[in-house]
């Protein structure tokens, strides 16, 4: 699956509340995989264009899409030290049966564990409430999602490009 990084940047650029990480440098990226296993393709090239971002800031950010660790690793006040790639995928699959193949890509707000699988998308689990919230959605479904879901959130708190001073 090819997904384009750069038209979502810009895309999610254009209303200015989101913040994106470095990219990761691709030796960060081999180091991982060497741990963890082998990412799919689509993860591997949203870290190369930028190592986290957390979007639709208004207050607290609607989605955190996690990064991989570094060296040295962020402040706490900064990041969660628990929101990497790294740290939360092998837990998720250590936690239940069949999820070799899942990777923790980021967290919403409310809580839900968004979990991306190569052959079955996007799922997310509720963190609070134990159950799934999605289920298998198509990742360029999922990012539709996010982008409706983030604008109705900015325009509610009246952050929305249009309620702006030009």
């Amino acid at each position: 699956m090819r997904f384009d990084w750069g038209a979502l940047i810009d895309r999610l650029r254009e209303c200015r509340y989101h913040q994106f990480l470095a990219p990761s440098p691709r030796d960060r990226i081999a180091a991982v995989e060497e741990k963890v296993g082998a990412m799919p393709a689509l993860l591997r090239e949203m870290l190369e264009h930028f190592n986290g971002a957390e979007l639709f800031i208004g207050g607290l950010p609607l989605l955190t899409l996690f990064r991989i660790s570094t060296v040295p690793s962020l402040p706490s006040l900064e990041w969660s030290e628990e929101w990497y790639i790294d740290k939360l995928t092998p837990k998720w699959r250590a936690s239940g049966p069949n999820r070799n193949d899942d990777w923790a890509i980021g967290m919403t707000n409310y809580g839900g564990l968004i979990l991306f699988n190569e052959s079955r998308g996007i799922s997310e689990w509720d963190t609070g409430e134990s159950r799934w919230l999605i289920r298998e959605m198509p990742f360029n479904e999922w990012i539709e999602k996010i982008m409706k879901d983030g604008e109705v959130m900015m325009a509610e708190l009246n952050m929305d490009d249009s309620a702006k001073p030009h």
